[in-house]
């Protein structure tokens, strides 16, 4: 696992050294070296690689571009530039979820963190497994200026694109009437109170709307569960410190004067509301809907720094940086999401 440990240490390392002058220098080294790290991994390493192999090998003889035509597009495409086009699709994947989530916080206020953030959790289980994913949430985090400063248009428009990239970003909808109908934090809380219902109540909304018969892969995921050996702690300790920072961040709001924070801890309780909602869905669809919208998390977390006055503020950043040890900790030593890397470029 030395792999792991040496690039989140050198991303660590670069972000450090990031200032106005050089920013642009070291976003664009960070984006290169996450991109070929995620992009050139050999198979066996994740859980998806084969079902990715296997779609982009079909996607090339579909006569549709499906549901999700960015497959077809990008497939299509590295086949024209390359004869090994499942490795360059990869690769092409892998660059433009790193590019939209790098690019996004170059300017945030706690900028290091955030990368951090991102690279010991989000990025082991996006852009090294769940490559559709990594990119729609790529272009979450990319469309939050857009939610600041209301511009509807353009979130539709990210939101669409997203959806061409993952179906399930239809999900953003909620993001976006939240947002534009400036919904009460405690009408949200309301909503995650009856979230917490479906798992007590052991209510599957995927049989009860019927979407398995709708969407071919709402039926996948319900097939999944079938054969999933694990039974879904629906407070495992990823939703423990998620409700942790609620908690915090919402009792000293006041104190937190952050152009977006509102709808960025509004985004992080959608997350848990949707995590709850899919939760007697299985392990694997709720889980994987919660990742989609909690890379929002990466530009939270570290603003529990402003809950503490100058004095204090250490205690924030012990906080955060705690936050990211355990991640990093329990997604490659416990969790052992991923295998032991190894790279056909290197």
């Amino acid at each position: 696992m030395i792999h792991y440990i040496f690039i989140f240490i050198t991303t660590a390392i670069l972000s450090l050294f990031r200032n106005r002058k050089n920013i642009g220098l070291i976003t664009f080294l960070l984006i290169v070296i996450l991109g070929i790290f995620a992009g050139t991994r050999n198979s066996r390493i994740d859980n998806d690689y084969f079902i990715y192999t296997n779609l982009f090998s079909e996607s090339t003889t579909s006569k549709s571009l499906g549901d999700e035509p960015t497959v077809t597009v990008i497939t299509i495409f590295s086949k024209f530039l390359v004869e090994n086009y499942v490795r360059l699709a990869f690769v092409i994947y892998a660059f433009i979820a790193v590019y939209f989530k790098l690019s996004s916080v170059k300017a945030y206020l706690f900028s290091t963190l955030a990368i951090m953030l991102y690279v010991s959790n989000l990025f082991l289980v996006q852009e090294m497994t769940t490559i559709r994913a990594g990119v729609a949430s790529g272009i979450l985090l990319w469309m939050t200026p857009d939610l600041i400063n209301k511009n509807n248009k353009a979130v539709l428009f990210k939101i669409f694109l997203a959806t061409m990239f993952h179906n399930s970003s239809i999900l953003f909808l909620s993001i976006y009437f939240v947002n534009r109908y400036d919904v009460k934090f405690k009408y949200m809380f309301f909503i995650l109170g009856l979230s917490l219902l479906t798992p007590i109540l052991n209510l599957n909304f995927i049989s009860i709307l019927r979407l398995d018969s709708i969407f071919w892969k709402a039926k996948v995921y319900l097939d999944v569960k079938k054969y999933e050996d694990v039974q879904l702690n629906i407070f495992n300790f990823k939703i423990i410190i998620s409700m942790f920072y609620l908690a915090v961040l919402y009792w000293f709001r006041k104190k937190i004067k952050y152009n977006g924070f509102e709808i960025f801890l509004k985004i992080h309780i959608l997350s848990l509301v949707f995590f709850f909602l899919f939760s007697t869905t299985g392990l694997t669809f709720s889980l994987r809907t919660y990742e989609l919208i909690s890379i929002i998390q990466i530009v939270l977390y570290p603003l529990i720094i402003l809950c503490f006055n100058d004095r204090f503020k250490i205690f924030g950043y012990i906080i955060v940086i705690s936050t990211i040890f355990v991640f990093f900790y329990y997604n490659i030593f416990m969790a052992k999401i991923l295998k032991e890397y190894s790279s056909w470029l290197f």
